[in-house]
Order: C-alpha cells, then sequence, then structure tokens
C-alpha cells in the first residue's frame, strides 16, 4: 500500500468516511499536478510526432467557399487530429466574430483598417463579369460594365460587401442608383443564375475559382478604366495570442494565397 510504502497515514479514517491527512494533501497536489505536467508533455510530444490536437473556427464569407475548402482539404491531410468548426457569414460578421473571440481566423473582403484587426494576409482584386459559357461575351478578352448592364445584371443585396463594389463601379460608370434584373443574397444563387442564362453577375476570381476551373462558369476582366478594388483578408484579433492548430492553420492559408492565387488586377 501507498501509506506503508511512504511510513505515513494518508487517509484519516473515520464513521462517516475517509478524510485526507495533511501528507495525502500533499501527495495529491503532488498527483494533480503530475497530470497537468503529463498532459502538457504528451501534446508536445504529439507535436513532434506531428499528431496535432485541437479545434479551429473559422468565420468566412460566401465569396470564401472555395478557397476554404480547397485549403481545409490540404491541411486535414497534414493534420488529421485538428477539428474546423466553420461559421458563413457576411463581411462585417467575420469582423465581429473574430473581434469577439467566437472565432479565431477570419476570411473576409475589404476589412476595417484598425489596431484591433490583425491582417495575416491579403489579396487585391478586381471585379469583372460572371458569365455563362454559352454567352455571347464569353469569347471575349474584356468586357465595359455599360455593355453587361444593357444585357442585365444579377447583382447581390446590400447583405454582401460585393454589393458596395458594385455600387461604386455603376456611380463611375453609369450615374444614379444601381440597379439590377435580378438581386440576390446569396453568392451560390447568382452563380447558379448566371450558369443558367439568366443574366451577367459582377465578381471577383476568388468568387468563382471552382466554377471557373471545371468550365461552369467564365470570368471576364472589365475594361473601364476604373474599377473599385476588392481585398480578399485572412484576418486574426490584434493582440490575441492564436491557439496552435489556428496558428498552424493561418500558416497554411497565408502560404497557399501567395502561392497559388495570384492578383487580379489587370
Amino acid at each position: 500500500m501507498m501509506e506503508e510504502e511512504l511510513g505515513v497515514r494518508l487517509f484519516e479514517r473515520l464513521p462517516q468516511g475517509l478524510r485526507l491527512t495533511a501528507a495525502g494533501e500533499v501527495l495529491i497536489s503532488q498527483v494533480r499536478r503530475w497530470r497537468r505536467e503529463l498532459k502538457y508533455a504528451q501534446a508536445q510530444i504529439d507535436d513532434l510526432r506531428g499528431l496535432r490536437r485541437g479545434e479551429v473556427t473559422i468565420a468566412f464569407v460566401e465569396g470564401a467557399s472555395d478557397f476554404l475548402a480547397e485549403t481545409l482539404v490540404a491541411f486535414r491531410r497534414d493534420y488529421p487530429g485538428i477539428d474546423h468548426n466553420v461559421r458563413m457569414t457576411g463581411a462585417q460578421g467575420v469582423v465581429d466574430l473574430v473581434l469577439k473571440g467566437h472565432a479565431e481566423v477570419g476570411l473576409t473582403f475589404n476589412p476595417p483598417t484598425v489596431q484591433t484587426v490583425r491582417l495575416e494576409a491579403s489579396l487585391i482584386y478586381q471585379i469583372g463579369a460572371v458569365i455563362s459559357p454559352t454567352h455571347e461575351l464569353a469569347e471575349r478578352s474584356e468586357v465595359s460594365f455599360s455593355e453587361c448592364v444593357e444585357l442585365g445584371l444579377i447583382v447581390p443585396n446590400e447583405s454582401i460587401s460585393l454589393r458596395a463594389v458594385v455600387d461604386a463601379l455603376w456611380s463611375r460608370t453609369i450615374g444614379g442608383v444601381s440597379r439590377g434584373f435580378i438581386t440576390a443574397n446569396s453568392i451560390a444563387l447568382i452563380k447558379q443564375l448566371v450558369e443558367k442564362g439568366a443574366g451577367i453577375g459582377m465578381m471577383t476570381p476568388i468568387d468563382v475559382a471552382g466554377e471557373v476551373a471545371s468550365g461552369a462558369l467564365v470570368h471576364v476582366p472589365l475594361s473601364d478604366a476604373i474599377v473599385p478594388l476588392s481585398v480578399f483578408s485572412l484576418i486574426t484579433a490584434g493582440g490575441r495570442t492564436l491557439s496552435v492548430p489556428a496558428s498552424l492553420l493561418v500558416q497554411v492559408m497565408a502560404q497557399t494565397m501567395r502561392d497559388k492565387h495570384s492578383p487580379g488586377v489587370s
């Protein structure tokens, strides 16, 4: 028995049960500390073996879906022990979730330039015409915004940050209040409508990367001299230390942005 080995009493035997002695309290404190240190050592060993564990919550805008899916598939091959909780919301919603600590990592467009938001990586894009492969403009190397307006636009509503970019382009080229043949609150729905020939969309190359790669859609640059820029950014909260899993994911995402997605600025 432990008491015999240590030569002290660890428990007082009372009618109502057992109670730790002072020596017992010392021993149980050491055991608890040992268990904490063992858990920490196991985590370090897992790191050395590449078996990192944990969970990362990611907030993202709908237009980043293809990029996020591509990154997570590759990331999980290297780090299968890390779980991911992904939450889609609007551009400002991504910022809010990151700053409130409800998400460690965010993917958004045009984040605010403030100290509380840390830009881990950014890419600059220009919106262009998103067209069905069978559309009359699909073979063009570039098109004007006014041409697209005449043929019918499908635009996002005000809940999507891309709408502000479309509004700015409309103001610079057409004038007045922008309007669309169809207005929708879903990037996915706009892409489906464009694919079925319902009109022309206005998006950045990253919004339609998957569809362009598969041949389902075509992205044609705009010929207009001044096209507002969209900044696609990987963000975290400034002044906050990331968990090991989140830090690993940020590194992989930033590298993917640098290696595989060139800025679509003409």
